[in-house]
């Protein structure tokens, strides 16, 4: 073995691994260091915020957790209940073929996306009418009647007097003979004439205790009335005398019902015409009285009242609910039996019947 002395490389390679632990530790101490001196200058540098902001916080306010338990259980039972799928979760939607170019399109589109194509109109199922009778293919199925024959609208299935369409119409059971439209349904307009005014300012007269009566003739000259101030004759009251009148001397009747004035001239007729209706009820082929705008009439103890004049029908309002129901005009199939019957008579209110 060889006794030469030990060089100082040959302590180093025996002490190797203290050396690298030595140093290790030295640099773990260091970053110790380094590491506290840097929280220190964070905590000094967050001290203004923290005690701006009330770092120490504030005591916990109870809430009351009732409404929000409530509202988690709603939550839960909704989360559990089955949602609605749709039918068109599974399935594609509904096409079909564009009218010209022959592309699948939309089953409700209007016209073609692609061509730009007018596409015929969707058809409403439930309100088919194939026959036209105003009654859907649906309802007259499910009351055994024909889709392709209008007739059967103008039948009475439960023999009560009003027809299938009626029926229809009121929302009523055409197979029930108790449940019955109301009797309005069955009236009609019968004729719509324009007649003159019927009354004439013929003169004054002085009477012994000093009022003044006028004399008023029927344009028929059938009646004479001698009438005073505030007098009602025929409907109209005689508001207003005025010997010095436009044209001469005049007398001036409003009519009750509207309030409508109507200047008469003395001696000279009155060209202002008004519109004169006759109405008929087709439950027992019934005229009744000639009634004109704004008239009120009775119908089967309901008192209705004229709220507008067309020319192929009349709006009439009930007095009692305000509602509004538009009375047509005969059609050929209904006037003929009534024009057998014998002609009602005139009332006082007009002169000789138009009708």
């Amino acid at each position: 073995m060889s006794q030469a002395p030990r060089g100082k490389h040959d302590w180093i390679r025996d002490h190797y691994e203290k050396s690298i632990l030595l140093v290790a530790l030295l640099a773990l101490f260091i970053s110790c260091v380094l590491l506290v001196q840097q929280i220190q200058a964070d905590k000094e540098s967050a001290s203004f915020s923290l005690s701006r902001i009330g770092w120490k916080g504030a005591p916990v306010v109870l809430k009351d957790t009732v409404p929000f338990d409530s509202v988690l259980a709603e939550a839960r039972v909704a989360a559990a209940s089955a949602l609605a799928v749709s039918p068109r979760t599974a399935v594609s939607e509904r096409r079909v073929a564009c009218v010209k170019c022959g592309r699948p399109i939309p089953y409700e589109a209007a016209e073609c996306p692609f061509c730009l194509a007018a596409q015929p109109e969707v058809v409403n199922i439930d309100k088919l009418d194939t026959d036209g009778d105003k009654i859907p293919d649906k309802i007259e199925l499910a009351w055994g009647l024909d889709p392709q024959n209008p007739a059967d609208a103008a039948g009475d299935l439960d023999g009560d007097g009003f027809t299938n369409l009626e029926e229809f119409l009121a929302g009523t059971d055409p197979k029930d003979p108790n449940s019955l439209p109301d009797p309005v349904v069955k009236l009609r307009v019968a004729g719509i004439k324009a007649v003159p005014f019927y009354l004439r300012f013929v003169g004054t007269q002085q009477m012994p205790d000093g009022t003044v009566r006028f004399q008023l003739n029927l344009q028929t000259l059938e009646r004479t009335y001698f009438a005073k101030l505030k007098d009602v004759i025929l409907g109209y009251a005689v508001a207003s005398h005025d010997p010095q009148g436009k044209g001469g001397e005049t007398l001036t009747m409003v009519r009750q019902s509207d309030q409508r004035p109507v200047v008469l001239a003395k001696g000279r007729s009155v060209t202002e015409q008004e519109l004169a209706i006759l109405f008929v009820s087709l439950m027992d082929r019934s005229r009744l009285p000639v009634q004109r705008l704004n008239d009120v009439f009775a119908l089967r103890g309901v008192e209705y009242k004229v709220v507008d004049i067309r020319r192929e029908s009349v709006i009439i309002q009930s007095v009692k609910t305000g509602e509004k129901v538009t009375v047509p005009l005969m059609s050929s199939e209904e006037r003929a039996p009534v024009s057998a019957l014998p002609a009602a008579s005139a009332p006082p209110a007009e002169p000789a019947s138009a009708w």
